[in-house]
């Protein structure tokens, strides 16, 4: 399965908690994405989140318009995080189109101390 990776920018980030009741805060947020790397374009994601004293929780769907490797298409990742166990990242099957239709794999994503990431995408086409 090739591995990829690029860095993105995030571009717009809008947040808003709508529920703040005692023993947990329940937020949304809508934020878009540049890449640039081996994988170019953009993406926009919406989230919700749990977050408590002690800890914090999201799922997220990401629709990605971007070319990897001379393909263009449009493929959705989808998020789920809980707690420190990490985030698990991995293409909604069926959800390729153009170039990438058929894609399917998992990514993950590294925050760096100067606040930079890395997109990493292990993907298949066929």
């Amino acid at each position: 399965m090739p591995e990829i990776s690029a860095s993105f920018t995030v571009d717009s980030w809008e947040s808003a908690n709508y529920d703040e009741a005692e023993g947990a805060e329940l937020g949304r947020t809508s934020l878009t994405k540049t890449f640039s790397g081996a994988i170019e374009g953009s993406s926009a994601v919406e989230m919700i989140s749990g977050i408590t004293g002690t800890s914090r929780a999201y799922a997220a769907f990401e629709r990605l318009s971007v070319s990897l490797g001379g393909r263009k298409g449009t493929f959705v990742l989808q998020h789920a995080a809980f707690g420190p166990e990490g985030v698990d990242l991995r293409i909604l099957p069926g959800s390729g189109t153009g170039e990438l239709t058929g894609i399917s794999g998992t990514a993950s994503i590294e925050r760096h101390q100067d606040g930079s990431h890395t997109f990493t995408l292990s993907y298949e086409l066929p």
